[in-house]
């Protein structure tokens, strides 16, 4: 487990991830508001999922997607669509929400009291990112069961 204490920390570790395993398919997991987008932006060369997805989305798959609140269901659609639509490539770490096929994952934990504080900054449902981060740390366990892969836990603290 690897406790970071700063975003440039996070950055940091994301990056010598990244170079040690240049030649693997990385996916960097976390749930909505726990700073993907913010972390992706500032690290060349990776890839956010939403940005991969949303323009090969239809209208009627894009509203199911964004209903409120977030449900398993939803959950379950959305990831059926990214497996099928979105893959990972050696070399662009790919930031989601959904585990993807990859070598290696990397899980950037939130606490609930910090990801409370993401949402109400954001205006976002905490519910629901509470939901979507359980969904992921369910998969995660999961597929850590497996032990096919490499892991890497990142606990995010600002």
């Amino acid at each position: 487990m690897a406790i970071i204490t700063s975003m440039q920390e996070t950055i940091n570790a994301l990056n010598a991830i990244f170079e040690k395993h240049k030649n693997d398919r990385i996916c960097v997991l976390g749930t909505t508001c726990c700073g993907k987008s913010t972390l992706q932006e500032q690290i060349p060369g990776t890839i956010d999922m939403d940005e991969a997805l949303w323009p090969q989305l239809t209208k009627d798959e894009e509203a199911y997607i964004c209903k409120k609140p977030w449900t398993s269901e939803i959950g379950s659609f959305t990831s059926k669509l990214v497996k099928e639509r979105v893959s990972v490539k050696a070399g662009q770490p790919i930031f989601s929400l959904i585990i993807l096929d990859c070598e290696v994952i990397v899980y950037l934990d939130i606490s609930d009291e910090l990801l409370a504080e993401h949402c109400k900054k954001r205006g976002s449902a905490f519910q629901d990112a509470k939901n979507v981060k359980d969904a992921i740390e369910n998969g995660w366990n999961s597929q850590r069961k497996n032990n096919d892969k490499v892991f890497y836990y990142l606990n995010v603290t600002e």
